[in-house]
């Protein structure tokens, strides 16, 4: 009998840790491809890139008009602008691209020079632990010696901030996890119950007949 306990608890332990990997709340950035100029002509888009630390997790957002498009290339059709072999072709205006694992990612505008003036991008796409540790690099202030001046004041730029990351709202995740974990307690639970039950019934039976 104690055996039979032990196997169920462990059955619902093993349950309830898979179900909390499976239900973790993570939360990435979301890239305006080009800033406020978007993905145009105008834009300096390898400045933005260069500038950017792109995670597992992010959204890349491409913003334009009908007279340009988004279309994901290889390196090949990257480095030489041709579309020949495309991966996918976007049109909408609003394109959101999320960046589901490492490595490296390239797109450029399809229609006929576009690429040539230097509308492409190649996005290197980090693990989280990586873009993580390069942000916090990036953002310390530079080391400087005691007898160094202090910088003047001087005014904020116009441009608008950097991508941050949103705020993550993980109550609804973490309400389904709490549910579907008191789901398959109670499923495991009832039948431990009714695996102990059954024999006691059967032997009751057999002796009161």
């Amino acid at each position: 009998m104690e055996q039979l306990r032990a196997a169920w608890a462990a059955k619902a332990i093993v349950m309830i840790i898979i179900t909390s990997i499976l239900f973790q709340c993570v939360c990435g950035v979301n890239h305006t491809v080009g800033e406020t100029s978007g993905w145009d002509l105008t834009s300096n888009i390898q400045a933005w890139a260069s500038s950017a630390t792109f995670s597992v997790g992010d959204d890349l957002v491409f913003l334009y008009t009908p007279v340009y498009d988004v279309v994901e290339v290889n390196q090949q059709g990257y480095d030489t602008c041709t579309i020949a072999n495309a991966m996918a072709t976007y049109s909408s205006g609003e394109t959101v691209i999320h960046l589901t694992a490492p490595g490296t990612r390239y797109f450029v505008c399809g229609r006929l020079g576009h690429c040539q003036q230097g509308l492409k991008l190649q996005v290197q796409v980090q693990t989280q632990a990586q873009g993580q540790t390069q942000s916090n690099n990036n953002g310390a202030p530079p080391h400087s010696s005691g007898n160094s001046l202090p910088a003047p004041p001087h005014s904020a730029p116009d441009t608008p901030p950097a991508d941050v990351p949103e705020s993550c709202d993980c109550s609804r995740a973490d309400h389904m996890l709490t549910s579907i974990t008191l789901v398959i307690t109670t499923v495991i639970l009832s039948s431990a119950r009714a695996a102990f039950l059954f024999p006691l019934k059967h032997h009751l039976l057999l002796v009161f007949t």
